[in-house]
């Protein structure tokens, strides 16, 4: 019995503690941008996360790599450079973790630029009030408390806004990654820690991402979940390892 509850211990742990690897790639996230097909019109709305502890998702994924002009959101997209596709959100006891699904690379395509990545932690849901005091700086890979955001390059796409941090204070950085091309695709990741964000366990907070011209905008309503702290697993475990150890001193003795 002791072996088996090391065994179950062991196995939890790093459930909880690892997250995922910010590396521009969503296999740790359920989701195969290799697979066949991945380059097509709609495959990130019907191939949806798995895995994780409770991921909270939005997708959009409107054209793709072969398709001329197409309209994806306030304006149009060349094939799929100017389509937001998705937005991923999950959390563990310590980090946020992000992850924005693009056509757009990172080097920008015609001369429009990624964006910065907004993030509102003090959503009243009472008023409906997004204010995105924070903001995710990809080129400098920091956080930072906003005091300006820049605006999209194109007037038609205003509902597009905020596009880029104009100035703020720097809080932390962050672990962040901008992928290259999978069938299209690139993946820009972010790891947060909670901390530095405010967050503790049922907050809603709200995630938005566009790029310089505004053609296209994702914007997500998640949530923060209640994870168990590594040192209550470790504790649960030391628990379970003691019982188990009084098990089999109890067995030894009545033999």
């Amino acid at each position: 019995m002791g072996k088996m509850l090391i065994l179950v211990v062991l196995a939890m742990v790093p459930a909880v503690s690892s997250g995922y690897t910010v590396d521009g790639y969503l296999d740790d996230w359920g989701i195969d941008l290799s697979a066949s097909g991945a380059d097509s019109m709609y495959y990130l709305d019907v191939h949806p996360p798995s895995g994780g502890l409770d991921i909270d998702y939005v997708t959009e994924d409107n054209t793709d790599k072969y398709k001329g002009w197409v309209k994806v959101g306030p304006l149009y997209s060349w094939r799929n450079y100017f389509d937001v596709e998705a937005i991923y959100f999950d959390n563990d006891a310590l980090y946020v973790y992000i992850a924005v699904v693009t056509g757009l690379p990172q080097g920008g395509y015609w001369g429009y630029a990624p964006g910065d990545i907004a993030i509102d932690a003090d959503y009243d849901q009472n008023t409906g009030e997004y204010g995105y005091e924070y903001g995710i700086d990809i080129s400098e890979g920091a956080l930072k408390y906003v005091e300006d955001w820049q605006e999209v390059h194109y007037a038609q796409a205003r509902s597009s806004n905020p596009y880029r941090i104009g100035s703020g204070s720097t809080l932390t950085s962050v672990d962040i990654f901008y992928g290259g091309e999978q069938k299209g695709h690139y993946v820009l990741e972010a790891k947060v820690p909670l901390s530095a964000l405010g967050l503790v366990p049922s907050d809603t907070l709200r995630v938005h991402w566009t790029m310089e011209c505004g053609n296209d905008y994702l914007t997500l309503d998640a949530d923060v979940n209640p994870t168990p702290e590594p040192a209550t697993l470790l504790l649960l475990g030391s628990g379970l390892l003691g019982l188990g150890g009084y098990a089999g001193a109890r067995r030894k003795k009545k033999r």
